[in-house]
């Protein structure tokens, strides 16, 4: 007794006539050949910074309550807390401090002054 076709069992002309053929209806993106190099180093070293204080945060953050809440350890999950909650601050002190050194680098209002 033949086993009947899946649904999705169907020769490929079919199914390119339902689906079309994604690998030439895709539009076609212009490739930018940029290189780590190309960037500001400033950017880069504010940018992995934050990155890093950011997972920090996170982390101590998740750990802290999990710690007061499933082993009673008051003290080390409020130290896990303040931790998060203070490198949460730098991350957010280091995006304010780029972004207002850029603004004020770029800005024209300054240029009209001098």
């Amino acid at each position: 007794m033949p086993l009947d076709p899946w649904p999705d069992d169907t020769d490929k002309s079919e199914w390119e006539t339902h689906w079309g053929d994604p690998e030439h209806d895709l539009p076609r993106v212009p490739s930018t050949d940029t290189d780590e190099d190309d960037a500001d180093p400033e950017l880069v070293q504010t940018f992995w910074r934050s990155v890093l204080l950011a997972n920090v945060a996170v982390f101590a953050l998740a750990l802290g309550p999990m710690l007061i809440y499933f082993r009673g350890q008051w003290s080390l999950g409020a130290a896990a807390i303040g931790l998060g909650a203070i490198t949460g601050l730098r991350v957010y002190q280091h995006c304010r401090a780029f972004g207002s050194d850029e603004a004020t680098d770029d800005d024209p209002a300054d240029e009209r002054n001098a």
